[in-house]
């Protein structure tokens, strides 16, 4: 399989990235293959039964261990580059794109860093499951072609099981990518990197078009990071080296949609500043976008850098407010907008209601006046009231029916929660694989509802909302 990828990031040379013979799990065992993803790759024909997938995912293969740095919580760290996983090469899909082929979890690296090189699998089946969901709400993302476990134990905070997937992506460069070579003064190797870039992601542009390659990073990155929230996503751990350079959401870690509305929400406990918290994500894009135009800034002048930079924030308030304003249904975005959207989000704040839900809840009171379950407590609420109608001003020319049904084909029933993913793993850990499939097909067309979903529609218990996750893998 391996013979059918390109080598097209290969062609750098050593001072991108070490050639690098993958540590064979033992006993490995695809557990969960992306067949969706197969189809869209054009790869049916080359993965007809698991045993081709099953090779590569064992971890016995040939791979390209990158090197990059970073700022990670806001400190330059020039150690690091790919420390568990491997480049494999790129897939060329039936449309003629690239997809570069990444193996997680593939054992030591020069860049390893006193680590073992694996990924266990807990952290390697919330990978899995987040591209995907990402991807199905319209959000840019890596995605992972499968999913496998292996006998072998590694030691975390406990002994845990070792796994690995096969992450696609359009792009592995990254920020870090350009702060590698700035910060080494290797000002030759970063120009041949942004030349790469040019070629590859904007073929259309001239070339040392440098500024047209910060446009693309800039753009893309404020539309995916107004999408995430929108759509209450929280990273967690948006380090320059988490960044890529094309605005896919890239390496996850201890990721988690809001339950409860709380802008202040932090999934990674440890991040005991709120850095990365679920309302700092815009501020900290730009930032990262400013670590990365100062990479650039042997390749442009201060002017060019400015420019790019100030397009930022214009453009994630743009795409913010048109993804909220079809989340409640509106067919336009009018000035009044702004205000309107966020009395709905302080009103889910005050009664401390389920984000991505509420939209839903919406949508059935459009229908039927009811608010079902916990969102009665908007009902013969003065707040809520005041909010409604002018709600119903907004929307007095739409038709209620139509709007509400406009409002659940854009609204997520179901997403990767973090109680849904801890009853996955656990039942995976004991050798129950149902709930895994039933979740991802679930999350693969989360805007209807699946028969016999095993409650992946419901709300956590209080006692499981607003969980910290470790970032160890």
């Amino acid at each position: 399989m391996l013979d059918q990828l390109k080598q097209d990031f290969a062609s750098l040379g050593h001072d991108f990235a070490r050639p690098v013979k993958a540590t064979p799990l033992a006993g490995s065992e695809v557990r969960h293959i992306n067949w969706a993803l197969v189809e869209q790759l054009g790869l049916r024909d080359w993965i007809k039964t698991p045993a081709k997938l099953q090779l590569i995912a064992s971890a016995n293969c040939q791979g390209l261990a990158m090197k990059y740095s970073g700022h990670q919580f806001g400190v330059f760290n020039p150690q690091l580059g790919d420390g568990r996983g491997l480049l494999l090469g790129e897939w060329q899909d039936p449309e003629g794109e690239l997809w570069d082929w990444h193996l997680k979890g593939a054992g030591q690296t020069p860049f390893s860093r006193f680590g073992d090189g694996r990924a266990v699998w807990r952290s390697s089946l919330r990978e899995h499951f987040i591209g995907e969901s990402l991807s199905a709400l319209g959000i840019s993302s890596t995605r992972s072609l499968c999913l496998a476990s292996s006998q072998d134990t590694v030691m975390r905070e406990a002994p845990e099981q070792a796994a690995t997937v096969i992450r696609v992506a359009k792009s592995h460069i990254r920020f870090g990518s350009f702060e590698e070579f700035f910060y080494q003064r290797k000002y030759p190797q970063l120009q041949e990197l942004a030349d790469y870039c040019l070629h590859r992601y904007l073929p259309n542009a001239a070339a040392g078009d440098y500024q047209a390659l910060l446009d693309m990073a800039v753009t893309n990155t404020a539309r995916m990071i107004a999408l995430w929230q929108s759509f209450g996503f929280n990273h967690g751990v948006m380090n320059t080296d988490n960044m890529s350079i094309i605005g896919e959401t890239f390496d996850f870690g201890p990721y988690a949609f809001l339950d409860d509305y709380d802008p202040q929400f932090i999934c990674n406990h440890s991040d005991h500043h709120g850095r990365y918290s679920f309302e700092q994500q815009p501020n900290i894009g730009l930032w990262n976008l400013n670590a990365l135009a100062h990479a650039l800034s042997i390749l442009m002048d201060q002017g060019q850098l400015k420019e790019s930079l100030m397009a930022y924030q214009k453009q994630l308030a743009n795409h913010y407010q048109e993804s909220l304003n079809r989340r409640l249904g509106l067919n336009s975005v009018q000035e009044a907008d702004v205000a309107l959207a966020q009395h709905w989000l302080q009103l889910l704040r005050e009664h401390k209601l389920d984000y991505n839900l509420s939209f839903r809840a919406l949508a059935s009171w459009l229908r039927d006046g009811q608010w079902p379950g916990q969102f009665d407590v908007l009902r013969s609420n003065n707040t809520a009231e005041q909010w409604l109608s002018s709600y119903q001003e907004r929307i007095r020319q739409q038709c209620p029916s139509e709007t509400a049904q406009k409002m659940d084909s854009y609204n997520p029933l179901y997403l990767p929660r973090t109680h849904h993913l801890q009853a996955v793993i656990e039942a995976s850990q004991n050798g129950n694989d149902g709930p895994m499939e039933k979740l991802f097909q679930c999350i693969q067309q989360p805007f209807k509802r699946h028969k016999d979903d095993l409650g992946f529609d419901r709300s956590p218990q209080e006692a499981d909302k607003g969980l910290c996750l470790s970032c160890s893998s």
